[in-house]
């Protein structure tokens, strides 16, 4: 399980440093709401990236308690290898890492 936690917990630094680079990049105001034709119809402060992070953290920390409470409830808290179950949960955040640099990058480039 502490590998498991692990591994969802660094992927909080991965969306943190994307977080960073593009504040590095973006203008003041970055589009946070898109129409069809990628015209944005809502502006923000470029900081409003962070919510990213903070959509990261919630999704993690959920995935790790339900983990917990499942291998608590199977009997299987004191295996110190990853399931095949968790591996599985590992592509969530992989997915969200992804689609956070594109949507990020989309909303800098307005």
């Amino acid at each position: 399980m502490k590998k498991f936690k692990f591994l969802i917990r660094s992927s909080y630094l991965f969306v943190l440093l994307e977080i960073f680079y593009y504040l590095r990049i973006a203008p003041q105001v970055i589009g946070t709401h898109f129409v069809s034709d990628n015209i944005p119809d809502s502006f923000g402060n470029k900081y409003q990236l962070f919510l990213w992070e903070l959509l990261i953290l919630i999704m993690g920390e959920s995935i790790i308690l339900i983990e917990k409470n499942w291998r608590v409830k199977n009997k299987l808290d004191n295996l110190p290898e990853l399931l095949p179950r968790e591996y599985r949960l590992l592509i969530i955040p992989v997915v969200i890492i992804i689609m956070a640099g594109f949507m990020m990058y989309q909303q800098i480039s307005v």
